[in-house]
Formats: structure tokens, sequence, C-alpha cells
């Protein structure tokens, strides 16, 4: 079974590749600077994660300072429309949904047609570096661009015609995408920048919403959730953070969650008792509307995480795995430990670092 999976993916790969197979542009020049550089490029992350979209504004900034003038193409997830608008340098935006691949064929072809019709010369697969995306390899073959830069792995061969190697398993996310600029000739690595505009039209509501509710300052939000159970900080140990902040800084509690978390958020409630009020359910722009008036958001390793820092919320970010170092945020108002969730003393480092940040 295992080989005639093989056979399937070979031969589901060689069909791919013979549509759209025409090129839609001329290849940039030699090296890719200069007077060869492209007047257009593509980038796709079609991913529905949150964190995933977020990182990518540090590309392109990079992209913007390498290439003056270039004109940004991103391809991202309809579902996150909005969150792909508030990233800056996008100079056209396409939308598209895997799902329609299956459930809407008319849709799904005009939004490939789409791309090709702005015939760009380079199109750059910035999916996972760490496993194989054929949803992303497609797209990007299907963008018509001569040059496709990518990440070398299993199942990317007559794909890219720019097949990177990795950095370092350990290496931060942002630094290994910089690594997909090396064929354009673009070396130089500015320092990552994690902003979004989302969610500005959304503060004055917040700030009435906290004053409903009689919430005084300083406003701590707890994320207590998380895609994957594994990346949670033990609910026992966020409730005693909670009694700590609100012992030492008269802290006023948020509790913030998700769907499917109604339940670790009631049962927080349930602990905390006094002096903390749930957050109501929001889309991704009310979220980060909520998450800019708060003085500080404690959270785990999740998607809400990345956008806190994105917004300037100062944040604590709990990993419960040794992967602080590849994904949390390496700026002033953000501090990234590395706490499993196994031993009382970590309690006092994740509040010494709210009080670094409350200070």
């Amino acid at each position: 079974m295992r080989q005639a999976g093989r056979i399937d993916r070979r031969l589901l790969s060689w069909l791919t590749r013979r549509v759209w197979a025409r090129r839609t542009a001329v290849p940039p020049g030699p090296g890719a600077l200069g007077s060869g550089a492209p007047e257009r490029l593509l980038v796709v992350r079609v991913d529905e994660r949150i964190g995933n979209l977020l990182m990518l504004q540090s590309l392109l900034d990079a992209l913007r300072q390498g290439l003056p003038g270039v004109e940004l193409g991103l391809w991202a997830a309809a579902r996150h429309a909005r969150l792909a608008r508030s990233l800056e340098g996008v100079a056209h935006l396409h939308l598209v949904d895997r799902r329609w691949f299956l459930r809407d064929g008319p849709r799904w072809r005009a939004a490939v047609e789409e791309v090709r019709g702005r015939a760009y010369p380079v199109a750059l697969d910035a999916s996972a570096w760490h496993e194989f995306s054929f949803t992303h390899a497609a797209l990007t073959y299907f963008s018509g661009a001569p040059w496709r830069l990518g990440f070398a792995r299993a199942g990317s061969a007559g794909f890219l015609t720019h097949p990177i190697s990795p950095g370092p398993s350990g290496e931060h996310e942002l630094a290994q995408r910089m690594r997909l600029l090396a064929p354009l000739g673009l070396t130089d690595r500015p320092a990552p920048a994690l902003r979004s505009g989302l969610g500005v039209e959304q503060v004055p509501r917040w700030r009435r919403w906290l004053d409903e509710h009689q919430v005084g300052a300083p406003r701590v939000g707890l994320w207590l959730g998380a895609r994957k159970l594994a990346r949670r900080w033990p609910l026992p140990f966020f409730v005693q953070l909670g009694r700590r902040l609100q012992q030492r800084h008269a802290a006023a509690l948020v509790l913030l969650w998700g769907p499917g978390e109604e339940q670790l958020r009631d049962e927080a409630a349930a602990a905390l008792r006094e002096g903390v009020v749930c957050a109501p359910a929001t889309d991704l722009e009310a979220l980060a509307g909520l998450l800019r008036v708060l003085d500080l958001v404690v959270t785990n390793d999740t998607g809400p995480m990345h956008l806190a820092v994105a917004v300037g919320s100062p944040t604590v970010a709990l990993f419960t795995a040794p992967e602080a170092s590849r994904w949390g945020h390496p700026v002033p108002h953000a501090r990234n430990l590395f706490l499993p969730g196994q031993q009382p003393g970590e309690l006092d480092l994740a509040l010494a670092a709210c009080a670094e940040l409350l200070a």
C-alpha cells in the first residue's frame, strides 16, 4: 500500500505539472539584481494559520528593501482576507480557498487565472521549510512564473526551479524564510518586524467594553488554550499566576479564548472567582482590537500569541516545548519562556516576566 501511495503521488505530481504548464513571463536577468531585477514577484502562503501569515511581514520588508519598486503579490487564504490586507507592501492580493478545488471548480480556476494574468516572473513558495506542501507547490507552479523559489523538500522536485536548503532546525522561522531570497541576490537580512494594523478601528469599542465591565488597570489577558494540547501550559499554573498578578499588581484579569475552548475558559473563571471577566466571542479583527487595549497578554504558543506581538501588546509567551528560539519574537515588548508545566518554580519565572513588562 505504501508503494502504491508513492506511485499515486508521483502520478499526481506529474499530472499537476501538465496543467497550466505555459509560463506567463520572461525570467529575471542574471543574479536578479540591477537591470535584471523582476518588476513583479508573487509570495505564496495559503494555509490558514494566523502566525504563518503574520510572519510574512519581515519577508515582504526584505523584498521591498532589496528590490526597490518591485510590485509584490500575495496569494493567501480567503478565510484570512482581512489579515492579509493588513500586511504592508502588498500591491496585489490574490485569495484562494483550498476547498474550492473540490467544491467550486470554476471559482478555483478563476483564482488561478487571476494570478496568471499578472504575469509574475518570480513566485516564492513560502510554506514550511520542514515539510512538503503539495498545495503550495502546485499553486506556485500554476502561477506561471518561470522562476519558482522554495525550500528543497522531498516531493518538491519538478515544481521549483530554485530549491533552497533550509538552515538549522532551531533557527528562528523569520531567519529561515530569509534564506528563500538568496537566488535573487538578497543576502542582507533586516531585523525581524512583526506588525499588523488589524483591529485599530476596534479600539474605541473595547475601551467602552472595559469601562462597562469595570475592568481596571493593569488589564492582563490570559490566553489559556492552544491548537495543540501539548502546547498548553497547565490550567492550574495559569490560575495560580492569575492570583499572584492580582495580589502583587492588583491586576484585572481578562480570560481570552477561541472556538472549542469554552470549557477551559469556564473552568478558569470558576477557579479564579473574583477580579476576572471573560471576553466575548471574537473574530480575528475584534480580537486584535481587544489585544491592543490590554496592558499585558500571557499566552501559550498559538496564533493569538503572534497577533498580540504584531499589534504591540506586551506579551509573555509560554512554550511547553523548547521552541522559543524558533517561534518566539525577540522584541522589547515580548518575553519568551520555556516552561514545560512540570515544576512549581515556573510560576516565579512567569511572574517575573510579567512584572518586567508591567513596569
